[in-house]
Protein backbone atom coordinates (compact mmCIF):
# COMPACT_ATOMS: atom_id res chain seq x y z
CA UNK A 1 0.00 0.00 0.00
CA UNK A 2 1.56 3.59 -1.06
CA UNK A 3 1.00 7.00 0.50
CA UNK A 4 1.56 9.82 -1.35
CA UNK A 5 1.07 13.47 -0.07
CA UNK A 6 -0.38 15.96 -2.68
CA UNK A 7 0.77 19.71 -2.90
CA UNK A 8 -2.50 20.38 -0.92
CA UNK A 9 -1.65 18.33 2.09
CA UNK A 10 -4.08 15.52 1.19
CA UNK A 11 -3.33 11.86 1.35
CA UNK A 12 -3.69 9.31 -1.37
CA UNK A 13 -3.38 5.85 -0.66
CA UNK A 14 -3.58 2.57 -3.15
CA UNK A 15 -2.57 -0.60 -3.41
CA UNK A 16 -1.86 -2.88 -6.13
CA UNK A 17 -2.88 -6.49 -6.68
CA UNK A 18 -2.46 -9.18 -9.13
CA UNK A 19 -4.42 -12.47 -8.78
CA UNK A 20 -2.51 -14.56 -6.23
CA UNK A 21 0.87 -12.82 -6.24
CA UNK A 22 1.99 -10.54 -3.48
CA UNK A 23 2.63 -7.13 -5.37
CA UNK A 24 3.98 -5.25 -2.64
CA UNK A 25 3.90 -1.64 -2.02
CA UNK A 26 4.29 0.69 -4.47
CA UNK A 27 4.92 4.43 -4.01
CA UNK A 28 3.84 5.54 -7.93
CA UNK A 29 1.39 3.83 -10.25
CA UNK A 30 0.69 5.15 -13.78
CA UNK A 31 -0.33 4.22 -17.39
CA UNK A 32 -3.89 3.90 -16.85
CA UNK A 33 -4.86 5.92 -20.39
CA UNK A 34 -7.03 4.73 -22.91
CA UNK A 35 -6.85 6.38 -26.35
CA UNK A 36 -9.13 5.59 -29.86
CA UNK A 37 -7.01 6.70 -32.74
CA UNK A 38 -7.78 8.60 -35.17
CA UNK A 39 -8.06 7.74 -39.17
CA UNK A 40 -7.86 10.23 -41.92
CA UNK A 41 -9.35 9.25 -44.79
CA UNK A 42 -8.82 11.36 -47.82
CA UNK A 43 -11.54 11.34 -50.24
CA UNK A 44 -10.96 11.17 -54.02
CA UNK A 45 -12.06 14.66 -55.38
CA UNK A 46 -12.45 16.49 -52.33
CA UNK A 47 -9.74 18.44 -51.62
CA UNK A 48 -10.40 20.67 -49.45
CA UNK A 49 -11.44 18.49 -46.43
CA UNK A 50 -11.13 14.77 -45.06
CA UNK A 51 -12.98 12.60 -43.09
CA UNK A 52 -11.99 11.03 -39.53
CA UNK A 53 -12.60 7.44 -38.90
CA UNK A 54 -12.83 5.95 -35.29
CA UNK A 55 -9.74 3.65 -35.42
CA UNK A 56 -8.06 0.98 -33.00
CA UNK A 57 -8.46 1.24 -29.25
CA UNK A 58 -5.04 1.47 -27.50
CA UNK A 59 -4.37 0.71 -23.74
CA UNK A 60 -0.91 2.45 -22.38
CA UNK A 61 1.09 -0.13 -20.39
CA UNK A 62 0.89 0.11 -16.41
CA UNK A 63 3.84 1.10 -14.86
CA UNK A 64 4.36 0.54 -11.48
CA UNK A 65 7.45 2.39 -9.65
CA UNK A 66 9.81 2.48 -6.51
CA UNK A 67 7.97 -0.86 -4.86
CA UNK A 68 9.05 -2.96 -2.03
CA UNK A 69 7.90 -6.82 -1.26
CA UNK A 70 8.88 -9.25 1.05
CA UNK A 71 8.32 -11.97 -1.41
CA UNK A 72 9.60 -13.14 -4.76
CA UNK A 73 6.10 -13.90 -6.40
CA UNK A 74 6.12 -10.48 -8.05
CA UNK A 75 9.98 -11.55 -9.22
CA UNK A 76 9.18 -15.43 -10.11
CA UNK A 77 6.49 -14.31 -12.51
CA UNK A 78 8.75 -11.60 -14.21
CA UNK A 79 11.43 -14.50 -14.40
CA UNK A 80 8.86 -17.16 -16.47
CA UNK A 81 8.24 -14.31 -18.89
CA UNK A 82 11.88 -13.94 -19.25
CA UNK A 83 12.41 -18.09 -19.71
CA UNK A 84 9.22 -17.62 -22.26
CA UNK A 85 6.32 -18.49 -20.51
CA UNK A 86 4.20 -15.96 -20.13
CA UNK A 87 1.01 -16.02 -17.57
CA UNK A 88 -1.52 -13.62 -18.14
CA UNK A 89 -2.74 -12.37 -14.85
CA UNK A 90 -5.63 -9.98 -14.00
CA UNK A 91 -5.35 -7.50 -11.29
CA UNK A 92 -6.35 -4.11 -9.75
CA UNK A 93 -4.86 -0.61 -8.39
CA UNK A 94 -7.40 0.10 -5.55
CA UNK A 95 -7.26 3.94 -4.62
CA UNK A 96 -8.01 4.33 -0.81
CA UNK A 97 -9.59 6.22 1.77
CA UNK A 98 -7.56 7.85 4.54
CA UNK A 99 -9.21 4.78 6.77
CA UNK A 100 -8.16 2.36 4.36
CA UNK A 101 -11.42 1.82 2.50
CA UNK A 102 -11.39 1.46 -1.28
CA UNK A 103 -13.19 4.57 -2.81
CA UNK A 104 -12.64 3.10 -6.37
CA UNK A 105 -10.43 0.88 -8.66
CA UNK A 106 -8.94 0.34 -11.84
CA UNK A 107 -9.42 -3.29 -12.51
CA UNK A 108 -7.18 -4.53 -15.79
CA UNK A 109 -6.81 -7.58 -17.46
CA UNK A 110 -4.39 -10.18 -19.01
CA UNK A 111 -1.34 -8.26 -18.02
CA UNK A 112 1.91 -9.48 -18.29
CA UNK A 113 5.58 -8.04 -17.41
CA UNK A 114 7.32 -6.85 -20.12
CA UNK A 115 9.90 -5.00 -18.35
CA UNK A 116 11.61 -4.82 -15.29
CA UNK A 117 14.06 -2.70 -13.54
CA UNK A 118 15.47 -3.59 -9.87
CA UNK A 119 17.26 -1.08 -7.44
CA UNK A 120 20.20 0.84 -8.17
CA UNK A 121 22.64 0.12 -4.97
CA UNK A 122 24.37 2.98 -3.09
CA UNK A 123 25.98 2.49 -0.22
CA UNK A 124 24.78 4.57 2.95
CA UNK A 125 20.96 5.30 1.11
CA UNK A 126 18.12 3.17 1.43
CA UNK A 127 16.95 1.65 -1.69
CA UNK A 128 13.97 -0.17 -2.72
CA UNK A 129 13.38 -3.87 -3.96
CA UNK A 130 11.81 -2.97 -7.21
CA UNK A 131 12.51 0.32 -8.92
CA UNK A 132 10.34 -0.08 -11.98
CA UNK A 133 7.73 -3.13 -12.88
CA UNK A 134 5.81 -2.39 -16.63
CA UNK A 135 2.68 -4.29 -17.10
CA UNK A 136 1.33 -5.02 -20.73
CA UNK A 137 -2.67 -5.70 -20.43
CA UNK A 138 -5.33 -6.10 -22.42
CA UNK A 139 -7.58 -2.79 -20.94
CA UNK A 140 -9.12 -1.84 -17.64
CA UNK A 141 -12.34 -0.78 -16.11
CA UNK A 142 -12.62 1.90 -13.37
CA UNK A 143 -15.28 1.08 -10.85
CA UNK A 144 -16.58 2.34 -7.75
CA UNK A 145 -14.80 0.51 -4.73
Amino acid sequence: MSIENDKYGQIYRFKVTIDEIEAGDFREASGLTVQREVVEYHEGGENTRHHKLVGPTRFSNIVLRRGTSSSTDLFDWVKKAIDGVVERKNGSIIALTRSGDPLCRWDFKNAWPCRYEGPNFVSGESETAIEVIELAHDGFEMKNG
